[in-house]
């Protein structure tokens, strides 16, 4: 008989075999690979497409993670398939809304150093600015340097070929960077 405390050092199940279990029609399992996505799928969302949108994009997404999920060949590519839904589902909203505008038009009260280190997080700023650049190259340098995903894995989310996201993540750092320098000059 496991005591509450063995219980609760159980080791997490493998995601591969919750998308296994789910898919075999085992609810608990969802629910499991649903609550594990929703955090990382929330901020990426909401930096993709913003606030106003984020619950729209990510309750769609939620829906279509349920509805596809038995058509997965390859759970353990479950995690970045869940990233793909979201990115389509947000472009889409983005789409529709014209929701960015360009970096030129940024508030200057927005501009602040960036100094995002390897191993930690982007800091507010670096996300808050990201809303100035375009939907495209965000994607690519959220999955990057949010998710820590690799430039090939943020390709394969987005369907894109390897060249592209390389370039979108050069365009949006060099804006960034470009930003950055014009802005070190006014003061």
């Amino acid at each position: 008989m496991h005591t509450r405390t063995q219980a609760e050092e159980l080791p997490a199940p493998d995601p591969t075999l919750l998308v296994l279990l789910a898919q075999a029609g085992d609810r608990a399992a969802l629910e499991q690979l649903l609550h594990d996505a929703y955090a990382p799928l929330r901020r990426y969302i909401t930096r993709l497409v913003g606030g106003d949108l984020a619950d729209d994009v990510l309750q769609e997404t939620s829906l279509q993670i349920f509805r596809k999920l038995p058509f997965l060949r390859e759970p353990a590519v479950f995690r970045p398939w869940t990233f793909r839904i979201a990115s389509r589902i947000a472009f889409s909203h983005l789409k529709r809304a014209r929701r960015w505008q360009p970096l030129d038009d940024a508030p200057a009260e927005h501009l602040t150093t960036l100094h995002p280190s390897l191993g930690e997080p982007p800091d507010e700023a670096f996300l808050t600015l990201l809303d100035r650049v375009s939907p495209a190259s965000r994607a690519v340098l959220l999955l990057h340097y949010q998710h820590d995903l690799s430039l090939e894995e943020s390709a394969a989310i987005l369907e894109i070929p390897i060249g592209t996201a390389k370039s979108r993540l050069n365009y949006g750092v060099n804006t960034l960077r470009k930003h950055f320098t014009a802005e070190r000059k006014l003061t």
